[in-house]
């Protein structure tokens, strides 16, 4: 008798000890918790990773620069008479269309009509005849210091500078203005790399109103696109581009993300 009361008390102080061990402190479960708790933050991360992280000193004026940044957002941003598909093949952009000259000094484009940049303004044949002027003629008011890196490389020289046999260094003579839709490249010798040449964003038609800002290409300047994307947002850590609405064909894609280095 005493033998069974000894463990019935055995078998209660044991219960005991159970239930105040369940209804002590839960220090491992609360860590546990709380790493749990951290999960949405991996999330955010992987937006950002989204993203591309690019240089914060660009300059949005492909002309004047060499930045691979400022050129991978040009290429976005702006277009020219012809642009390349995702094979490396020359296609329409601005000029729907060209014709070669049997000697190969003359490109004769034909414009897109109704073609606008991404404020509405129209894309003229004065507009891209003022662009070919700025990057090639030293009499052009677009000109400035002259400081077109891409169009020296390809292209040699401006108008007017010749070799020592006085002949002309640049393969380009000139442009003309033909009616309202057609415009000539006219050469001083064939150049078979011209196309590809013009398809550099170094070669984009820009808005000429927008370029009488000396600033034009910085944050302080007003950014108006002719090509897919136009920007949404320039801030201190990054910039979004979004379709362009004005853009001549229907955009294929969302908005691109850039975070500053």
């Amino acid at each position: 008798m005493n033998k069974n009361i000894k463990n019935q008390w055995t078998l209660l102080l044991l219960s005991a000890l159970f239930l105040l061990s369940a209804c002590g402190p839960q220090e491992t479960g609360d860590a546990e918790t709380d790493e749990s708790a951290k999960v949405p933050q991996a999330d955010a991360s992987v937006q950002i990773e989204n993203s591309t992280a690019i240089s914060r000193d660009i300059l949005l004026d492909p002309a004047k620069t060499e930045n691979a940044d400022s050129l991978l957002l040009s290429r976005s941003l702006y277009e020219g008479l012809v642009t390349l598909d995702a094979n490396g093949t020359v296609q329409p952009g601005i000029a729907e269309s060209w014709v070669i000259s049997d000697d190969e000094l003359d490109y004769i484009f034909k414009l897109r009509p109704n073609y606008v940049f991404s404020d509405g303004s129209p894309v003229t044949i004065e507009a891209v005849e003022q662009n070919f002027n700025r990057w090639f003629d030293p009499q052009s008011s677009l000109h400035g210091d002259g400081n077109f890196p891409t169009w020296l490389k390809l292209f040699l020289a401006f108008r007017g500078e010749r070799d020592g046999n006085k002949r002309p260094v640049s393969q380009i003579d000139g442009v003309q203005i033909v009616d309202r839709n057609t415009f000539i490249i006219h050469l001083n010798r064939p150049e078979p790399n011209l196309l590809n040449y013009l398809t550099e964003p170094a070669f984009a038609i820009l808005s000429p109103v927008a370029l009488e800002n000396p600033a034009y290409g910085t944050q302080d300047s007003t950014i108006i696109s002719s090509g897919q994307y136009v920007i949404t947002s320039w801030t201190d850590e990054g910039m979004t581009l979004s379709p362009n609405p004005q853009y001549w064909k229907p955009v294929e894609g969302g908005e691109q993300k850039f975070t500053w280095k």
